[in-house]
């Protein structure tokens, strides 16, 4: 009808004799309906916006709680990480305090010596007596540039922890921390030996938190080890593709029932006062942010191994010079 769209309904009355026809045009009769679906389309519509729009600002805050957590978490690690190295330096102040009071007395002596030599000579000029002034001046050079050495190398581990992961040459990072220990250890009347593998490729590492790691290793196995003496044996190596770092003791060993918990935070089976519980805990944390893993061995009366496995990193490696698998034989000790 006139180009409309109509619906047409017919029924009979009177047993046939009438009929009775309706008609409408559609978009009357299904006006309501229409506007009832637009209604809910619509309602729809709008829920869904508003659903998107809380999930966002929901997601949002929790990525904001999320980046803030982990912000503090950072901190909080790296002020236990501060506190385990505070920890370290108490341990070694005994030592380092020997180690500089021995070459300062030296050159306190000579100093004297020299004096004694000019007030004796009266400014005499002996060939024989300038032979001494020059030996003793020469040993005051000598022993000052020890205290210097060992000054800096304490200086260098207690200054706040860079994290930076770089090329990190490992048998030299040994060597370095040996020189820091070797004093607590001969007091102790304990032996250190590194059996380093030559030709190691650099590792991919922070030198201050791996300095940090294996000092924390030999001073436990320095105290592991009783008032009769023993040895501690730092050893590196090549496994596979990764770098291996030990350090053994022969110690009074752990018990079976503590390895599970050695690495838990202020787990320590140390005596009251002489020990924070948080040394091997930061360095499992240390180890692993670093992509490799740490791992014990040991036995009752027979000492215990802690080994390190890192992954090699640096422009060395592709320089070749990789050392053969496993252990390598003893390169001599350093006390």
């Amino acid at each position: 009808m006139l180009g409309r769209e109509t619906i047409f309904a017919v029924t009979s009355l009177r047993q046939g004799r009438w009929f009775l026809g309706y008609q409408q045009e559609t978009a009357d009769a299904f006006g309501e309906l229409t506007r009832l679906e637009t209604s809910a389309l619509v309602v729809f519509l709008v829920a869904a916006f508003s659903a998107i729009v809380i999930a966002y600002l929901l997601a949002r805050q929790m990525a904001a709680q999320v980046a803030e957590a982990e912000r503090k978490e950072t901190l909080m690690s790296d002020k236990v990480i501060e506190t385990g190295k505070l920890a370290s330096i108490g341990e070694l102040a005994a030592g380092i305090a020997h180690e500089i009071n021995n070459p300062v007395a030296i050159m306190v002596e000579e100093a004297g010596w020299i004096q004694d030599l000019l007030v004796t000579e009266h400014g005499s000029e002996s060939s024989e007596t300038q032979k001494e002034i020059s030996r003793a001046v020469q040993q005051i050079r000598t022993q000052g540039e020890r205290c210097k050495s060992i000054t800096h190398k304490l200086l260098s581990f207690a200054r706040k922890t860079d994290p930076t992961v770089r090329s990190v040459d490992l048998n030299a990072l040994v060597e370095e921390v040996i020189d820091l220990t070797g004093q607590r250890a001969r007091y102790a009347n304990i032996k250190i030996e590194t059996r380093l593998s030559a030709g190691l490729e650099p590792i991919s590492g922070s030198p201050s938190e791996l300095q940090q790691v294996l000092l924390n290793l030999v001073n436990n196995a320095v105290d592991a080890i009783g008032p009769d003496g023993g040895t501690v044996t730092v050893t590196t190596f090549r496994d596979g593709d990764a770098i291996v770092l030990e350090v053994r003791d022969t110690g009074e060993g752990i018990p079976a029932a503590n390895l599970e918990k050695i690495f838990d935070p202020f787990f320590t089976t140390k005596p009251v006062g002489q020990g924070t519980g948080l040394g091997l805990s930061i360095c499992y944390g240390i180890i692993h942010k670093l992509g490799g893993r740490i791992g014990v061995e040991s036995e009752v009366g027979a000492g215990t191994i802690f080994r390190i496995h890192l992954p090699t990193g640096g422009p060395a490696e592709a320089a070749g010079g990789v050392a053969a698998d496993g252990p390598p034989k003893s390169r001599g000790a350093t006390s």
